[in-house]
């Protein structure tokens, strides 16, 4: 019995220690991230354009739920702070300004449109977050006088953490795969193309 005991009085801080760490990675609480992806065109698709475009982006998630920022509970949960699609499409038009086309709100113009059809946060099920993976895909249709081009873009990103990210770093790691899908609509030289056409 005595060793019985000094073994458990042993083990009591490190038990301790252990529902602590397991208490704090579960208090997290929910987030509203602020999309504010950024847009890179290369040099040489710079000025290439000169025709007027009128963007549109439609949301095509199923939900407005990013994903969950781990844990065992449900409701930490990460959303938009502001209109996502609205985010994006000042994105794509900054993009397209810098390939030199006018944006325009018209409806006789070339349509440029762009569906969101997934952005997701995942972690490893369990208390401990010991990794995070981003995931965002888009697709894009360019229509005009019986003209159309179709394409779609997808982009990840996977990263170790010792710990459950922050806040700072949660909004960096969706800005950045958002940033990283855009990126590819941009150097897809097919695109590039059927807008010099236009």
């Amino acid at each position: 019995m005595t060793i019985i005991k000094l073994r458990w009085q042993k083990l009591l801080p490190t038990v301790g220690l252990g529902i602590l760490l397991t208490l704090g990675g579960c208090a997290m609480s929910p987030q509203a991230v602020k999309v504010n992806p950024s847009v890179t065109v290369a040099e040489s698709a710079r000025e290439t354009l000169s025709s007027s475009v009128s963007v549109t982006v439609f949301d095509e998630r199923l939900t407005p739920v990013i994903g969950h920022r781990g844990g065992v509970y449900d409701t930490n949960v990460i959303t938009a702070r502001d209109n996502l699609p609205l985010a994006l499409r000042s994105a794509v038009e900054r993009g397209l300004r810098e390939m030199g086309a006018s944006v325009v709100t018209s409806v006789k113009a070339p349509q440029f449109q762009v569906y969101l059809d997934s952005l997701e946060y995942t972690v490893p099920e369990g208390s401990y977050v010991t990794q995070v993976q981003v995931k965002a895909k888009i697709r894009v249709a360019v229509m005009h006088a019986g003209q159309r081009f179709e394409g779609s873009y997808s982009a990840d990103i996977s990263e170790r953490v010792p710990k459950a990210p922050s806040d700072k770093k949660n909004e960096e790691l969706l800005n950045q795969v958002l940033s990283d899908v855009l990126e590819r609509l941009f150097v897809d030289e097919k695109l590039q193309g059927f807008m010099k056409t236009l």
